[in-house]
């Protein structure tokens, strides 16, 4: 392979890290759960565990952003993934609920790093065509860790419930190619890729970070409560709950394999509005589930829309933020994107205790609709004023960068 071919191999399987952040040792929760039954809001608070690193992701990736632009990028990402190594696998000695969860929120900060500092430069390196393959084949590393890391998590979730925290280590075995094949773009050429006064979109970064957190909510039903669905359906299984998970991610790469297809005949908000149509449709088959294989359908079709969430959500961001603050707004669509997983059980719980989980998932299922066929008819208001268009041309290097009317 060429060094650009080792470069952007080395970018992808850090990239491959952000996935197994939290939904590693999601099929152990309910076993850590029984562990610490007698802590005062353990099912609650083993919950909090999984999701834990998201509201960490959301203060710091904003800042870890702001830090990149001005300090640089490897390095940076060098000693977050060390961070990540040690942070991720403390919860395998550590036996106080809270303590564990003090642990969770260190590896919060460090996959804000990895994942602002990962997607920036993604934006330095490429651009039109390739960057939008970059984007698509990230999102597949990513996914495709996710069933490694996961996979591995459930298996040994079925042995201990601490087990799977060693997984995190796999970081440290990462962070050779890392340093060996990722150079630090010039800073001047960052500077030079705008015009000296060129504006903000404000109004499609505001759209793009809002569509992403609730997108999010949606989706991060499934890591967080199909371990306790398939529980309550007479199906306690770490490993049965993992392979749903691990189904679920393996879709959302199939998911991101249509993107640059759907790019050609779709805007942003379109596609955003299929990958919601493709939660509710997945949501309603998890919600009537009475058994594994009603599950692993739903999971599967929830998680191909999932899919194709977060690339079109880095192509948008990347293409309306100008270069010189390309580090710092893409922080804000991480913070948007894990403040979503962050408050995904919280706002579930109050469906959940009413509803029961089953009832929850129809719920949702019906919202995510909802929102799908609104967002299919604001789609030409959006492209009235020039937002949907500049960002589909942008995306693809059409044209030159324009600001929103």
């Amino acid at each position: 392979m060429t060094s650009e071919s080792w470069r952007t191999f080395a970018l992808l399987l850090a990239s491959s890290l952000t996935v197994m952040s939290s939904a590693t040792i999601a099929a152990g929760m309910p076993r850590m759960a029984e562990v610490f039954r007698d802590t005062p809001n353990a099912e609650f608070l083993t919950k909090l565990v999984l999701t834990a690193p998201a509201l960490l992701i959301v203060v710091c990736a904003p800042l870890a952003g702001a830090f990149i632009d001005r300090f640089g990028r490897v390095r940076f990402l060098y000693a977050c993934m060390v961070l990540y190594g040690f942070a991720g696998a403390s919860g395998f000695v550590l036996d106080d609920l809270h303590a564990i969860l003090v642990g969770r929120a260190l590896l919060g900060v460090a996959v804000a790093g990895i994942m602002t500092t990962a997607s920036t430069l993604a934006g330095d390196y490429f651009s039109g065509e390739r960057r939008m393959r970059f984007m698509a084949t990230q999102t597949i590393y990513m996914s495709l860790g996710g069933v490694v890391f996961i996979g591995a998590g459930g298996l040994l979730a079925e042995f201990s419930w601490r087990l799977p925290f060693l997984v995190y280590l796999a970081s440290w075995v990462l962070l050779v190619p890392a340093v060996k094949y990722l150079d630090e773009p010039p800073h001047h050429a960052r500077r030079a890729a705008d015009g000296p006064d060129e504006p903000v979109p404000y109004a499609g970064l505001v759209l793009a970070y809002t569509l992403t957190f609730f997108m999010l909510v949606m989706f991060y039903m499934t890591p967080v409560q199909i371990p306790f669905l398939l529980r309550d359906i007479g199906i306690p299984s770490s490993l049965l709950a993992a392979g749903a998970i691990v189904l679920s991610t393996l879709m959302g790469a199939a998911g991101a394999l249509t993107l640059q297809r759907l790019r050609r005949h779709a805007g942003h908000v379109t596609v955003y509005a299929i990958a919601m149509l493709l939660i509710a449709l997945g949501y309603g088959v998890i919600a009537w589930a009475s058994g594994y294989p009603a599950v692993l359908l739903g999971a599967a079709v929830s998680g191909f829309g999932a899919g194709i969430i977060f690339p079109n959500s880095s192509l948008w961001v990347i293409a309306l933020a100008p270069a010189r603050l390309r580090g710092r707004l893409l922080g804000l669509m991480t913070a948007a994107l894990y403040l979503g997983q962050f408050a995904s059980p919280i706002l579930m719980q109050p469906a959940v205790s009413s509803y029961g989980l089953s009832g929850a998932f129809g719920l949702f299922a019906a919202i995510a609709a909802g929102v799908s066929v609104v967002l299919l008819g604001a789609r030409h208001p959006l492209q009235r004023t020039g937002l949907h268009r500049h960002a589909a041309e942008a995306s693809t290097g059409a044209t030159k960068r324009r600001p929103l009317q």
